[in-house]
């Protein structure tokens, strides 16, 4: 299974399962440089087989949105409820993307998720490193799962 699929498969997961949102998966974005105008992300580093950093990154009503549904709560600001919410959700998405791989013979470690919220930030990858960017759809917004990775 290539990685696009991959992040797709295990995101489309994660939201029917533990987020009950429903999400329509975009198609890859191309050098990964494009403005995505958000506000709120959360990233979480892989290690071991490949270097990896995922990220999920939204616009402030969009994290709203994701982080009230997987709480059951409705959320008015980008608070700490918002990014802990949006810092698990990468967390399982690591975790998601570590068990497929682990089928394959890939060994991987997760590090800590981290959180950034602002109106103005820029997250960058080593010029060497690859890149996918897939674009999500809910009934709230468009958001982005971000996967930056390089051989170990």
């Amino acid at each position: 299974m290539e990685l696009e699929q991959k992040i797709s498969s295990v995101t489309e997961e994660i939201f029917a399962t533990m987020i009950f949102l429903d999400l329509s998966p975009g198609k890859s974005l191309g050098t990964g440089k494009e403005d995505l105008g958000c506000h709120v992300s959360a990233t979480i580093g892989l290690s071991g087989d490949f270097n990896a950093m995922l990220g999920i990154h939204c616009p402030a009503s969009v994290g709203m949105a994701i982080g009230g549904a997987m709480l059951g709560m409705d959320l008015e600001e980008v608070d700490e409820d918002t990014k802990d919410a949006l810092g698990e959700i990468a967390n399982m998405l690591a975790g998601g993307l570590k068990e497929s791989f682990s089928r394959e013979g890939v060994s991987l470690l997760l590090a800590l998720p981290t959180t950034v919220a602002g109106e103005s930030y820029r997250i960058s990858a080593p010029s060497r490193s690859n890149r996918v960017l897939l674009p999500f759809d809910i009934e709230a917004g468009r958001f982005f799962v971000d996967l930056k990775y390089s051989q170990a």
